[in-house]
């Protein structure tokens, strides 16, 4: 078990422990709490990561001493980020990691991306996903083939009933280069024709329109059927997960900033067909 695991399961047991030395049931304390019993129970189990505040609530409410108090505060703001590290964690190679992520989206109701370096791996081509991945292997681990397979294996979401994606695609990352012309234009084709599911909806932020917020960095928000929510981000050398409402809440509304600066609909289209022409011309 990873050191963040530890003190996941170490702050679950805390909590568990006040609520049953203060006598409540996990009803009571919802009640208390102004909470679902179905989050408190969940906390307890781990399949929820308590915030910050969420920690404050449950020990004031069961009569936790300050001291106490404060240190499950400080263990729950440590494990607010989870960082994997992709050279000690990709043991099973980058197919398993996309095979994980599959399993995070075979979960999640709604997935919001936003990517400003490359198309996002749930639109690209196979061509396109081999080249991306190839050229994102800065730890040489390999497996580009079987890691670009199980890629495009899990865009089966993208035609489930009852899901919804969002994909936010800056002008910058749709004009990167990752492959021949042709096959370029072959990538623009494959987000035309996902963009007509019911399920998906595509948004460009073109380069020439002045932006309300700035491109920091590419980041996923999954929202889960019980409406909690998680953001992920990947850098050369690892992914972070974030949890904390205040943060979450941060990239929602940075997401919605970004919505408000993007083509969408049919001018998304149009706009896509015009990359295709201009590739097809250079060839």
């Amino acid at each position: 078990m990873s050191p963040a695991a530890d003190d996941r399961a170490a702050l679950a047991s805390r909590l568990r422990e006040l609520r049953e030395e203060a006598g409540l049931s996990t009803t009571r304390l919802a009640a208390e709490l102004g909470w679902s019993q179905s989050k408190v129970s969940k906390i307890e189990n781990r399949r929820t990561r308590p915030s910050v505040a969420d920690v404050r609530a449950w020990a004031t409410a069961t009569g936790a001493s300050t001291d106490v108090a404060a240190d499950l505060m400080n263990v729950a703001e440590s494990i607010q980020v989870a960082s994997i590290i992709w050279d000690r964690t990709l043991s099973g190679g980058r197919a398993a990691h996309q095979r994980a992520i599959g399993r995070l989206l075979a979960e999640a109701t709604r997935v919001q991306v936003f990517q400003h370096a490359a198309v996002p791996g749930l639109l690209q081509t196979a061509e396109y996903a081999r080249s991306v991945l190839a050229l994102a292997d800065v730890f040489g681990v390999g497996d580009t083939a079987r890691a670009a397979a199980a890629r495009i294996e899990r865009q089966s979401a993208l035609y489930e009933r009852g899901r919804q994606f969002d994909f936010l695609i800056s002008e910058a990352a749709l004009r990167f280069r990752a492959v021949q012309h042709d096959a370029l234009a072959a990538q623009y084709d494959k987000i035309l024709s996902v963009s007509t599911l019911p399920g998906v909806r595509i948004g460009i932020t073109p380069i020439g329109a002045r932006p309300s917020v700035v491109h920091a960095h590419p980041f996923v928000i999954y929202t889960l059927p019980d409406d909690a929510r998680f953001v992920t981000i990947e850098t050369y050398t690892r992914e972070l997960t974030l949890t904390d409402p205040e943060e979450i809440n941060i990239y929602a509304e940075v997401y919605q900033s970004l919505l408000a600066d993007s083509m969408t609909g049919d001018h998304a289209r149009d706009f896509l067909n015009v990359l295709r022409a201009e590739v097809l011309n250079s060839t």
